[in-house]
């Protein structure tokens, strides 16, 4: 019997988006087809203006196409009433922004959890803290529990978003140059956090990022240029050296 193919997590077929300004519309991204498996990281890359962010925010459903087609797990997105895209995104996504800065009046635990002072979770049972102690003494920062921001470094508060964006469980990770303000130690720790992140718990991860090294660390790269996908091609898929 012929095995069949395993079908993509997320697809976007011919995806563009216009902005309508006072001065005319603006094509921000253009005819962009792509499909993305589960568990794959998959690197953004592409001049200031190349449609990267927008790219990012249509995948993860904060913004609807002019025209296209968006679907996760086989379901059009795209095409969701406002109330069912709130609950969706909720389930199936988690953000970590360029300036993820946590909220200075709580501590690192605290701004784990946050997601959930937001909605209600799902039954775990009780063990919702336990969980997030896990998830931040598994990225490094276990004596930093009960911290408060302005006693974190610059990676320590990266640290901090990945954990918010994994105690909600999500399918996929969007990530906008989460490694723009960091240290090459620290971004490699981040973008090879990603990667084990895919390899073990089978999340589709992806992230934006000027940076072409941590890029390569990506199972897949796209170029966007103008607004259009000019070029895709195959990570190193390997740990850079880390000096």
């Amino acid at each position: 019997m012929q095995a069949t193919m395993e079908k993509p997590l997320l697809e976007l077929r011919d995806v563009a988006k216009v902005f309508r300004l006072a001065s005319g519309e603006v094509t921000a991204i253009e005819n962009i087809s792509l499909a993305m498996n589960a568990g794959e990281l998959v690197a953004l890359v592409g001049p200031s203006g190349s449609g990267k962010t927008t790219l990012l925010n249509i995948i993860g459903s904060l913004d609807r196409p002019t025209h296209g087609d968006v679907c996760l797990q086989g379901e059009r997105i795209d095409t969701l009433s406002e109330e069912r895209l709130v609950r969706f995104r909720r389930e199936k996504f988690s953000y970590i922004f360029q300036d993820a800065r946590p909220l200075r009046m709580l501590n690192v635990l605290e701004n784990t959890l946050l997601p959930f002072n937001f909605f209600k979770p799902a039954d775990r049972n009780g063990k919702l803290k336990e969980e997030g102690i896990e998830i931040i003494r598994s990225l490094g920062l276990g004596h930093r529990l009960y911290h408060m921001p302005n006693q974190l470094s610059g990676g320590e508060i990266q640290r901090v978003a990945i954990a918010r964006a994994l105690i909600t469980r999500p399918l996929v990770i969007l990530a906008d140059e989460p490694t723009a303000n960091l240290d090459r130690e620290n971004r490699l720790f981040v973008i090879q956090t990603f990667r084990n992140l895919t390899r073990e718990k089978g999340l589709t991860i992806v992230f934006s990022t000027h940076d072409l090294e941590m890029a390569g660390i990506a199972d897949r790269v796209l170029h966007l240029q103008d607004g259009t996908l000019v070029k895709v091609e195959d990570g190193d898929c390997c740990p850079c050296p880390s000096n």
